[in-house]
C-alpha cells in the first residue's frame, strides 16, 4: 500500500496535511495501531480517543473532526447512540464501523448510511478506508470551492459583458440568446426583447450570409475565428464590421459568442500611447529608446539604398557643476530651453533626441551637412540667454562629436553611437565648446603607444565596427540547491584568421585607448540578447556580466543597460552585474550611482576578486548594496592540503553569509578543493575543474561534480 500511496498524483489541496481521526470505543493500543498503520501507508494522522459517550461529546464539541471510527462491540459506548451523536454534531462526518464480526452489523450500517464496515483486526483495510474517506472529504471541499469560484466568475463575466463598450451577443443554432446594450445600440434596437429569438442572419446583409454561415461552422470545427462582414441595422442601414467568434456557454448550454469591437477611440489612443512612449517628457524630443529604433531603421534602409547618414552628439560638459550651483529644477528647465534651441536650429528632416541626462543626438540624412549643423547649433546655444540659469555664475559649456556612416552600410547603428561618443569625449578633453569630427585618426589615442599596442587598438576598433567579439560562458554551480543555471559571461576578440584573443592581451591597450566602456556595451547588449533567446526556450538562466572601471565611470552605461533590457524584453532579475573589488574602491561614487540604478531595475550586484577584511566592517560592503561576494582565488589556493587555509575560508564564508551575502569560490581547479568547499557550505563554485569557458551553454551539473 505504501507504494500505491507514493505513486498518487494530482491529489486535492491539503492531502498532505494530517487527517483528524477520532476513534470511539477502542482501547488506546488498538487506536494507536490504526494510526501507525495509516502513517506507514504515507498519511499523517492526528489521533483523538473517546471511550465513553461523554468523552465523545466533549471531543466533538471542542475540536473539528472529519472522520470517526466507532467500535461496534464496545460495552462502555453504545454503538447506535454514538452514531446519532456524531450525526447530530455534523452530518458530513464520515463514520467507519469496526467490529470483531462485521456481518452482525451490516443491517445497521446500511440503515444509518455509514461509510464502511470493517473487521477490527484488519488494520490495513481500516487505514485504506480512512485515506479514501479523507481524500473524498477534501475533494468535496474542493468541488464546493470551485463551484463558488465559478459562480463568482460567471457573475463577473456577465457584469463585464453588460458594461463592455464592445458589442457582444450569444447565438445558439443561429438564434440570439443574449445581447449586451452596446450590441443593441449598434444595431439600433431599443431592448433585448426585440432580438429575443431573432435569427442572427436577419442582421447580416444578403451578400455576406454565405460567408457568415461558413464562419459559424468554422467555430464549431476549430474554435475562435474572425472575419469581415456587412451588417444591417434595425433601420435597414448597412455597415461593415469585423466580427470575432468564439465558443461559449450560457446557463450550461453551448453557444457561440459574437463580438464586434469598439474601435472608435483606438486610433487616437494608440497615437497618444505612441507619443508618450517615444517622447521625453521634459524636452518633448524623442527619448533614447525611440531614437535607437529610428537609427536602426535608417541604418538598415540606407545600407540597401547605398545612402549615408550622420550623427551629431551634443553634451553639456559642466552639467554637474551647474546642477550643484543652481539645483535640479533649474537644470531641468535649462534642458528644455536647449531642446527648443536645437529644434529651432535643425530642420524638420532631422531626428532630435534626448539621449542621456545631459546629452542630445541629432540624426542627419546623407545629404545634410552635419558639421555645419553642429557648428550652427553650438553658435545658437552660446548666444542664447538662458532664463532658467540667468543668475548662475556658471554658463553651459558644450562638447560635440560627429560621425558619418558610409554608404555601403559597413557600420552598425551601435558602432555609430560608439564612435560619436568617442568623438564627443575627445572634444571634452580638448577644451570648451569644441566640435570633433570622427575620422580614422581618432582611434588615435594611440600616439603614445608602442607599435604592438597600437595594432591591438586598431584590431579592437575593427571588432567593434564589425561585430568581431565573441562571448564565452562558464558555469557557476550551486552547492546549496539553487535550481537556476548561473553563468559568468566572458569576451574574446576574433582575429582576421578567426583565432581568439583573450582579454589579458587586449584589455590593457583598450583601457589606455579608452575603449573599455565600448567593449562593455558590446558585451552587455549581446549577452542580454543571448539570455533572451534562452529564456524564450524556457531555461532558468542567470548571467553574471562583468563591467570594467571605465563602464562604472561611463554615465551613459545605466541607460544603455536599460535600453537593452527593453529591446530584448529581459527582466533585470535575470542578471547579476559583477565588479572587481579594486574598481569599486577606486570609483566608489560613480559605482554607487550605477549600482543604485541597477537595483531599481531589479538587477543583482556581485563584487569579484574580494579580499576579506578582518579588521572590522568593510566600508565597501557597508556602503554598496552587494548581493553576491566572489572570493579572491587566493582564498582557495592550496585548499585541499592546507588546514589553516581551510579554517580561514570557513571563518570568512560564515562571516559573509551571516551578513546575508551569497558566496562564490572561484578558480576551483581540483576535486580535493571541491570536497572542502562543499563542507564549508560555500553557496557557489566556479573554475576550470568544472568547465572552461565555452561558446555554447551545454553544462551538465551532475557530470561536473560527480553527483
Amino acid at each position: 500500500m505504501a507504494a500505491t500511496a507514493g505513486s498518487m498524483t494530482d491529489e486535492p489541496e491539503g492531502y498532505d496535511a494530517p487527517v483528524e481521526m477520532l476513534v470511539a470505543g477502542c482501547p488506546l493500543a488498538v487506536a494507536d495501531g490504526f494510526a501507525n498503520t495509516l502513517r506507514n501507508q504515507g498519511q499523517a494522522a492526528h489521533l483523538k480517543l473517546a471511550e465513553t459517550l461523554s468523552s465523545l461529546d466533549q471531543q466533538l464539541s471542542t475540536e473539528a473532526c472529519s472522520l470517526v471510527i466507532i467500535n461496534a462491540d464496545s460495552e462502555e459506548l453504545p454503538c447506535i447512540e454514538a452514531i446519532e451523536r456524531v450525526r447530530q454534531e455534523d452530518q458530513t462526518i464520515s463514520i467507519i464501523l469496526v467490529a470483531k464480526e462485521p456481518a452482525n452489523y451490516r443491517p445497521m450500517t446500511i440503515e444509518y448510511g455509514l461509510q464502511d464496515l470493517i473487521k477490527i483486526k484488519n488494520e490495513d483495510h481500516i487505514a485504506l478506508a480512512v485515506r479514501r474517506e479523507y481524500r473524498t472529504r477534501l475533494l468535496h471541499d474542493e468541488v464546493r470551492r470551485l463551484r463558488r469560484q465559478l459562480d463568482e466568475a460567471q457573475t463577473r463575466s456577465n457584469q463585464l459583458v453588460e458594461s463592455s463598450r464592445d458589442a457582444i451577443a450569444y447565438v445558439h443554432e443561429g438564434m440570439y440568446l443574449k445581447t449586451n446594450q452596446a450590441y443593441l445600440d449598434m444595431f439600433g434596437f431599443e431592448s433585448a426583447d426585440e432580438v429575443d429569438g431573432m435569427p442572427i442572419m436577419d442582421t447580416i446583409d444578403a451578400e455576406s450570409r454565405g460567408a457568415f454561415k461558413a464562419a459559424l461552422r468554422k467555430v464549431d470545427e476549430s474554435g475562435e475565428h474572425a472575419a469581415e462582414f456587412r451588417c444591417i441595422t434595425g433601420d435597414n442601414e448597412n455597415f461593415n464590421a469585423r466580427i470575432e467568434f468564439s465558443p461559449a456557454r450560457i446557463d450550461g448550454e453551448r453557444c457561440i459568442q459574437v463580438m464586434i469591437r469598439d474601435r472608435s477611440q483606438s486610433l487616437a489612443l494608440q497615437q497618444r500611447i505612441d507619443e508618450l512612449t517615444s517622447k521625453d517628457i521634459q524636452t518633448g524630443l524623442f527619448n533614447r529608446q525611440a531614437f535607437m529604433e529610428r537609427l536602426d531603421a535608417l541604418a538598415a534602409h540606407n545600407a540597401k539604398a547605398q545612402k549615408g547618414h550622420s550623427l551629431v552628439q551634443l553634451s553639456i560638459s559642466n552639467y554637474t557643476d551647474i546642477r550643484e550651483a543652481c539645483g535640479f529644477s533649474c537644470v531641468e528647465q535649462m534642458l528644455t530651453e536647449i531642446a527648443k534651441v536645437l529644434t529651432a536650429t535643425a530642420s524638420s528632416a532631422h531626428t532630435l533626441a534626448r539621449f542621456g541626462d545631459h546629452d542630445f543626438m541629432i540624426l542627419c540624412d546623407g545629404e545634410e551637412p552635419a558639421l555645419e549643423i553642429a557648428e550652427r547649433s553650438l553658435h545658437n546655444l552660446r548666444g542664447h540667454a538662458f532664463k532658467s540659469i540667468q543668475d548662475s555664475p556658471i554658463k553651459p559649456l558644450y562638447s560635440i562629436g560627429i560621425t558619418r556612416a558610409n554608404k555601403n552600410g559597413d557600420i552598425s547603428a551601435h558602432e555609430l553611437i560608439n564612435r560619436t561618443c568617442r568623438a564627443t569625449d575627445i572634444a571634452r578633453t580638448e577644451g570648451e565648446n569644441r566640435v570633433v569630427f570622427y575620422n580614422d585618426q581618432i582611434p588615435g589615442d594611440t600616439g603614445q603607444m608602442d607599435e604592438a599596442d597600437a595594432a591591438i587598438v586598431k584590431q579592437i576598433d575593427t571588432a567593434l565596427a564589425s561585430d568581431g567579439f565573441r562571448l564565452k560562458y562558464q558555469p557557476i554551480v550551486s552547492l546549496q540547491g539553487d535550481t537556476r543555471e548561473n553563468y559568468s559571461v566572458y569576451v574574446r576578440m576574433l582575429g582576421e584568421d578567426g583565432t581568439e584573443t583573450v582579454p589579458e592581451v587586449f584589455l590593457s591597450p583598450a583601457r589606455d585607448a579608452k575603449r573599455l566602456a565600448e567593449i562593455d556595451r558590446w558585451v552587455v547588449r549581446n549577452a542580454i540578447r543571448e539570455l533572451s533567446n534562452h529564456r524564450k526556450d524556457g531555461k532558468k538562466i542567470i548571467f553574471y556580466i562583468i563591467l570594467s572601471r571605465a563602464g562604472i565611470e561611463d554615465d551613459s552605461m545605466l541607460l544603455w543597460i536599460c535600453d537593452c533590457l527593453r529591446e530584448f524584453r529581459v527582466k533585470g532579475a535575470w542578471l547579476v552585474f559583477q565588479f572587481r573589488e579594486s574598481d569599486l574602491r577606486a570609483a566608489l561614487k560613480p559605482a554607487k550611482q550605477l549600482i543604485d540604478g541597477l537595483r531599481k531595475v531589479n538587477c543583482r550586484i556581485a563584487v569579484a576578486n574580494y579580499h576579506y577584511h578582518e579588521d572590522g566592517e568593510d566600508p565597501l560592503l557597508k556602503h554598496l548594496p552587494i548581493d553576491v561576494v566572489k572570493l579572491s582565488p587566493e582564498l582557495t589556493r592550496g585548499l585541499a592540503t592546507d588546514a589553516a587555509q581551510q579554517d580561514n575560508l570557513n571563518t570568512i564564508n560564515n562571516a559573509l553569509q551571516e551578513k546575508g551575502y551569497k558566496t562564490i569560490a572561484s578558480n576551483v581547479e581540483d576535486a580535493g578543493s571541491l570536497a572542502i568547499l562543499w563542507n564549508v557550505s560555500i553557496n557557489y563554485i566556479q573554475g576550470y575543474f568544472l568547465q572552461e569557458p565555452s561558446s555554447t551553454i551545454t553544462y551538465e551539473e551532475q557530470t561536473a561534480i560527480g553527483a
